[in-house]
């Protein structure tokens, strides 16, 4: 109880001191525990699921006479069944479903959005979902749709939800279902979708279509394969494929399509997330910019404890006289670092509970997610390696010191053990700063760069408005509206749904495409390189890449290409989102109301206002549809939404890493002043200006800074490599602005150096001598 005592009290009596530390490992805690905490988060994907490392995914590459494809989570639709069929001693269960699902149901009139999957009886005993209402084998029966805890809470309140009817458009149809089940809801750590429900594959049975379930069925399906033993799943992917294509793929119905056979396999779900080169590569920059700023508050907190070995010398020479030992030393400083952890975490608790919001829309995770108690050991990782190096170091320091000192002032002049101190906290702040500002280049290039059209004001809906021509003339007639035009999508998005074939119906290739209304190309503003814009069905427009796909020796103008249609110009300039360089593209002049599908607008200024107007307008003019326009600019935020969410991140981080810099700098100033003071005092008797004695205090720190911040900037390069390599369109990006970081970390460091050191550099030094 002593060492708690004497702990307390000398918190209290420096509490300056304290103040400092407990804001210092207050900031560089939060970050890092929320850092780690999503890391584990990441770690924990998918082993919800009932005996996980069971439960494998059916993979499908597709075979032509380049080779075999990359292989997608997508099968035919009997291939889980086949598998299951040939192998049943090592198959406990399988399944097939579609995720291609409308996401939304209607109870009588009120409509509910959430996401659907059409899937086979085996469904829920194949995923090992837990079943809280309802038998699991009426999934099988046509009709029926099993719904997840609270999206059926959602429709039926506190009503069972069995034996109520729902209505599910699919296909232009009206399907009545039968609610016969409830299933607990999926966690946010899944790498599938969250379902909100299941419904019956009888549904599609009802389509008509004979291909539907058959071998002819395409790549539209998802599978799933429990084993009996993980182990045994080496022996289905060694024999599987022989079997497929001996008796099963209809070679002669996709020859069509050039392609002459499929590989199939199986891949566990449990570590496929992780799998993703964007996820792994995410966590291994999470790690790194964690551990910084982990490291850099946990050296800091040190820094400034041994900061004051000389002020709390005699002290501890007071405890040895009176019968303290070396471990009763040691212990009171353990336990005054556990008192400032448990403060630094009980602001932690109430800034995450009062900025909850903030913290999950930069996670991208709920709270209840990031520290569930699976995930619990990151956050207590964390503390525990503050509480260790932090209490440990200073603690041994403290407790060796001589009982001696109790009659002579202590002056502990030697300064090496600061320099590994400060050289990781400025390497770390460096780094930081340098990674946050590739992010912020990265995310506004991306957001500003050029791509061939003018989006400007504009805002966009897909809808199919019955008379588009009545439309397109009411839209305009808004005060507000400058113009507006249909497409057949948004200028982001693309389709390959026909082939380019040569004269004699052999396949070239599948360029993405486009359809304009025959006013849309002058209102997006497209540039030319050649020829003119369409002005009648049947021209095209195409860009250098189709030209250079064809072969063609001319510029492409007047060229006519096989159920296309005649090139009468080519663009320039037009880019998708995230791509360097761009495909065979081909834009179609389109009269069929069916194929123009987006209607877009343009505003006039104000455009926040004139938005919110125009979809006011629109709940008066079609009271029966939801037709909501967004803006463009709003649409590419929100698809480079984890570029920004990593950009915020990024610059919090930053933040906290430069005030915790900035505290132990303080730290080592004042004690080197204090160390210093008579030093200073008698240069400044024999003539040392301001700045000699500015220029003293900052000369040690110049030998730590500059390396180590020459090295934090480094490290910032090669991990801002790394990041920018998940995207397709990554800035190059100028060496001069890791120098500009470089040139204002340092100017940081010494300019706080500095204004610390100013009131010395300007003292009398009568007074330093007095006090001496």
């Amino acid at each position: 109880m002593k060492q708690l005592y004497y702990a307390l009290q000398t918190i209290i009596r420096g509490k300056d001191s304290s103040v400092i530390k407990i804001v210092s490992l207050t900031l560089g805690l939060f970050i890092s525990i929320i850092l780690f905490a999503r890391v584990a988060f990441e770690l924990s994907y998918d082993n919800f699921y009932k005996d996980a490392d069971r439960l494998f995914l059916v993979n499908t590459a597709w075979v032509s006479d380049k080779g075999a494809g990359n292989s997608e989570p997508y099968v035919i639709y009997p291939t889980a069944a086949t598998i299951a069929h040939h192998f049943p001693e090592l198959v406990e269960s399988q399944t097939t479903f579609s995720d291609f699902a409308p996401s939304v149901v209607m109870h009588g009139s009120r409509k509910h959005k959430g996401s659907f999957v059409i899937a086979d009886s085996l469904y829920l005993q194949t995923m090992g979902l837990q079943l809280l209402q309802g038998n699991a084998q009426d999934l099988g029966t046509p009709e029926a749709v099993f719904l997840s805890q609270s999206f059926a809470r959602e429709i039926f309140g506190s009503e069972d939800p069995r034996g109520k009817r729902l209505t599910y458009p699919l296909w232009g149809k009206d399907y009545s279902l039968t609610v016969k089940g409830v299933f607990a809801d999926i966690p946010e750590n899944t790498s599938l979708q969250r379902t909100a429900g299941i419904v019956s594959m009888g549904v599609m049975a009802r389509s008509g279509n004979p291909r539907t379930f058959s071998w002819a069925s395409g790549g539209n399906y998802r599978a799933f394969v429990r084993l009996k033993h993980k182990e045994d799943v080496s022996i289905i992917n060694g024999k599987i494929n022989s079997i497929i294509e001996s008796k099963y793929f209809p070679k002669d119905h996709y020859g069509e399509m050039k392609i002459s056979g499929i590989e199939v396999s199986l891949a566990p779900l449990l570590g496929s997330h992780l799998e993703n080169a964007n996820v792994a590569r995410m966590i291994r920059i999470m790690v790194l910019l964690g551990f910084a700023l982990l490291l850099t508050a946990t050296l800091n907190y040190v820094l400034i404890s041994l900061s004051s070995l000389s002020q709390r010398a005699k002290a501890v020479g007071i405890h040895k006289c009176n019968g303290a030992g070396t471990g009763s030393i040691f212990g009171m400083f353990l336990w005054e670092t556990a008192f400032i952890i448990g403060i630094s975490l009980l602001l932690i608790t109430f800034i995450i509970l009062n900025f909850s919001e903030k913290i999950e829309e930069l996670t991208q995770t709920s709270l209840g997610g990031l520290f569930s108690l699976q995930n619990l050991w990151a956050p207590v990782s964390v503390v525990l390696f503050l509480f260790i190096i932090g209490g440990f170091l200073p603690g041994l320091m403290f407790s060796s010191i001589p009982v001696t000192q109790v009659f002579k002032r202590y002056t502990e002049g030697k300064k090496r053990w600061k320099y590994p101190l400060l050289f990781f906290q400025f390497g770390g702040a460096a780094f930081l700063v340098g990674i946050m500002c590739v992010v912020f280049t990265q995310y506004q290039y991306l957001l500003t760069k050029d791509l061939g059209y003018d989006m400007k004001h504009i805002a966009f809906t897909y809808h199919s408005f019955g008379n588009t021509e009545n439309a397109v003339s009411n839209l305009r007639n808004l005060p507000y509206v400058e113009d507006a035009a249909t497409s057949g999508m948004v200028m982001t998005e693309s389709r390959s749904p026909q082939p380019v074939k040569d004269a004699g119906g052999n396949y070239l290739f599948s360029p993405r495409m486009n359809w304009f209304s025959k006013d849309f190309f002058s209102f997006i503003g497209l540039h030319l390189k050649d020829g003119h814009m369409p002005t009648a069905p049947g021209q095209i427009l195409v860009n250098d890449a189709f030209v250079k796909k064809m072969g063609w020796s001319s510029n492409g103008v007047g060229e006519v290409v096989p159920e296309h249609g005649t090139v009468s110009g080519v663009i320039e300039g037009y880019y998708f989102l995230d791509v360097a360089e761009m495909p065979p593209f081909e834009i179609k002049y389109e009269v069929d109301e069916t194929e123009t599908g987006c209607m877009h607008v343009r505003l006039k200024e104000p455009v926040e206002d004139n938005l919110q107007r125009l979809n006011t307008e629109m709940k008066h003019l079609y009271p029966q549809n939801e037709i909501f326009f967004r803006s463009y600019s709003n649409y590419l935020e929100s698809i480079f939404n984890s570029t920004r969410i990593f950009r915020d991140s990024t610059i919090w981080a930053c933040i906290a890493i430069l005030a915790i810099t900035l505290m132990g700098l303080v730290g080592y100033t004042n004690d080197e002043v204090r160390r210093r003071s008579k030093e200073i005092a008698i240069r400044k008797i024999n003539g040392a200006e301001t700045h000699t004695i500015l220029r003293l205090l900052s000369q040690d720190i110049t030998y730590i800074a500059v390396p180590a911040v020459v090295l934090g900037v480094l490290l910032s390069w090669n991990t801002g490599k790394i990041w920018q390599a998940q995207f397709r369109d990554a800035l190059s990006i100028s060496p001069m602005l890791y120098v500009g970081v470089g040139v204002a970390v340092l100017a940081f460091i010494f300019g706080s150096v500095i204004l610390k050191s100013w009131r010395i550099a300007n003292e009398n030094p009568v007074n330093s001598i007095k006090n001496e």
